[in-house]
């Protein structure tokens, strides 16, 4: 019998007890020997002798037990029963969010073994990592002021409430980028708002490149040489239009593999939390995480 670890975030914008217990029991039933791990204030925790880690939350908390494993975030395979506010890495690898379907998915990549499985490289903004996605700019002065408590109450649409809050104090701030692109070039840009993608989708069911992809080993980046209120509703419109916003000359996009920034660059929006402490540079980590798929 295999061994997972269940780690869940009880306070994720759509936890749900009654959900959590369907969803051990449609482990058990697939075959898995589950240990229920809540996350608590000092992070996740684990049972230390798991054949798998799932985790049900969103992106944030995903982040969060990578950041908790290290070197071993490389070694145990992950997967995750979606549950947060927006789950990007889980709706690119398909998980179901009824637990029947959700159980019997990953009883069945269990199965199939590890070759059929996605395997993301992880990169990291200075040491923190990076399993989604990363924004500099309005949207992530957006995020450093959304409200707790009314994520817990209207999830997602919190978001929305914090960005048009931004409205009306519309930050700016150039900053100079360089980096190496993935075949191996340089180059330098100047940016007022950047977005970078290690998963193929932003902000729920959207796509800024059609390059982006987990299994990519390399992390896309949008910058917005000028970041204007209307410039920013053009890159939200052309995203849900699926049109391109390279073509259509809204924004640049790059596939990197590293970017550095001429300052400490904050706030920053990371798999859809503020992230306070400012940071210097992307670039890959040196380990890649397995999704049991």
């Amino acid at each position: 019998m295999s061994r997972l670890d269940l780690v869940y975030n009880p306070v994720s914008g759509s936890f749900s007890q009654a959900h959590l217990d369907a969803l051990v029991a449609a482990l058990r039933s697939e075959g898995f020997e589950v240990t229920p791990l809540p996350t608590t204030a000092e992070g996740a925790q684990f049972s230390g002798d798991a054949d798998l880690i799932c985790i049900h939350g969103g992106d944030g908390t995903l982040r969060d037990c990578v950041k908790t494993l290290g070197e071993d975030a490389g070694r145990i395979p992950l997967a995750v029963a979606p549950s947060g506010t927006i789950n990007l890495v889980a709706r690119e690898l398909g998980y179901p969010r009824q637990p029947e379907a959700f159980a019997r998915k990953l009883a069945e990549g269990w199965k199939r073994g590890s070759e059929s499985w996605i395997h993301a490289p992880l990169y990291q903004l200075g040491d923190m990592p990076i399993v989604s996605c990363l924004s500099i700019g309005p949207d992530s002065h957006a995020v450093a002021r959304v409200s707790g408590p009314l994520k817990k109450r209207i999830g997602r649409y919190a978001y929305v409430v914090a960005m048009m809050q931004q409205m009306r104090e519309w930050p700016r701030s150039a900053m100079q980028i360089r980096g190496t692109a993935v075949d191996g070039e340089r180059f330098e840009c100047a940016a007022e708002a950047v977005i970078v993608s290690s998963a193929a989708l932003y902000a729920g069911p959207f796509r800024l490149s059609p390059q982006a992809a987990l299994a990519a080993d390399s992390v896309e980046l949008i910058s917005l040489k000028k970041s204007t209120r209307l410039r920013t509703i053009a890159l939200s419109l052309a995203a849900m239009f699926n049109l391109s916003v390279a073509r259509l000359g809204i924004a640049e996009v790059r596939s990197v593999r590293r970017v550095e920034f001429d300052r400490c660059v904050t706030p920053v929006q990371v798999d859809g939390d503020h992230m306070p402490d400012c940071a210097w540079a992307i670039g890959p980590s040196g380990l890649t995480l397995r999704y049991v798929v």
